[in-house]
């Protein structure tokens, strides 16, 4: 399986990469990780095993020996830095490390060969950010390889959409990746039983409004072409007649960024990952986050 949770994705504790490491060392263990994909790279997954002080083989031990939930996960890393862990050198590391990963590019030639290639972009594409190029290469290789095999069986016969309401593709509309992921998943009969691919008021149909795509021409394109996530922004910045609405772009992102879920909400996700709902963790984007995570590691636990 391609590891799907993107590098800019975070859980409570706020440190991006940190999920995706723990899900992609997860996936490994359990024997369902795409072979191309290290379970611990060089590059971000050493990097912030070293920003929060983690020992490498210490760490590989614990999740092996216990397959935590990413909850339990991060509750392993706060022990293992103690009351260090919020003490401003630790934050503030932390805060660095997210804003240098955020703005990453690549630059080394044949790295931009070798994602450009996997993506299927032309040589003179000019995109350079790491976290759209790993994004787009990560979506493009799920459509080659697991969108028409069996992962899904292995799976329980579904899957828990795992790109996020803050991956964005070139386009830069946060959520557009996760409803065409969900769409496409819905079409085959992928999709996990707890999720919609499309409801009345939730961020589905509002990313398309935002972008005045009609929903009904939206989902037929989907289910009737099963596109790749490019060929789908493609069709996007078609009928947006080759420009996006900037200003309702930018709020809309800044929107989803900062999104408070109400409390009947809250109470209803903390329960589902097994936390105690004491009123500090309110927004939407990691409370949805730990709910995907949750019901994925669910997924693999219970067909080992």
């Amino acid at each position: 399986m391609i590891p799907l949770i993107s590098s800019l994705n975070y859980g409570p504790l706020g440190v991006c990469q940190l999920p995706r490491t723990w899900w992609k060392i997860s996936l490994r263990h359990a024997g369902l990780m795409d072979e191309e994909y290290p379970d611990f790279s060089g590059g971000l997954d050493r990097m912030v095993f070293e920003v929060l002080g983690l020992d490498k083989d210490t760490t590989f031990a614990y999740l092996h020996e216990n397959m935590p939930t990413y909850l339990d996960f991060e509750a392993y890393v706060v022990a293992q830095k103690g009351d260090t862990f919020f003490k401003f050198e630790q934050q503030d590391a932390i805060i660095r490390w997210n804003a240098s990963l955020r703005a990453r590019k690549h630059t080394r030639p044949e790295k931009i060969e070798e994602t450009y290639t996997d993506i299927g972009l032309p040589k003179d594409a000019g995109i350079d950010s790491a976290a759209v190029l790993n994004s787009l290469q990560d979506w493009q290789l799920f459509y080659k390889r697991d969108f028409d095999s069996d992962s899904a069986a292995k799976l329980g016969g579904h899957i828990v959409p795992l790109v996020a309401t803050l991956d964005y593709g070139p386009l830069g509309v946060r959520q557009l990746p996760r409803t065409w992921y969900k769409i496409l998943l819905k079409a085959k009969g992928l999709l996990h039983p707890d999720y919609p691919d499309m409801t009345g008021g939730g961020l589905d149909p509002r990313v398309l409004k935002v972008l005045d795509l009609d929903i009904d021409t939206t989902l037929s394109f989907i289910r009737k072409n099963l596109p790749s996530y490019l060929d789908f922004e493609g069709w996007v910045l078609e009928q947006c007649g080759g420009t996006l609405p900037a200003k309702a772009v930018d709020e809309w992102n800044d929107y989803l960024c900062n999104r408070i879920h109400p409390e009947g909400k809250q109470a209803d996700i903390t329960a589902t990952v097994g936390r105690k709902n004491d009123g500090s963790l309110t927004s939407a984007i990691i409370l949805n986050n730990i709910e995907d995570w949750h019901l994925a590691h669910q997924d693999i636990i219970n067909n080992r």
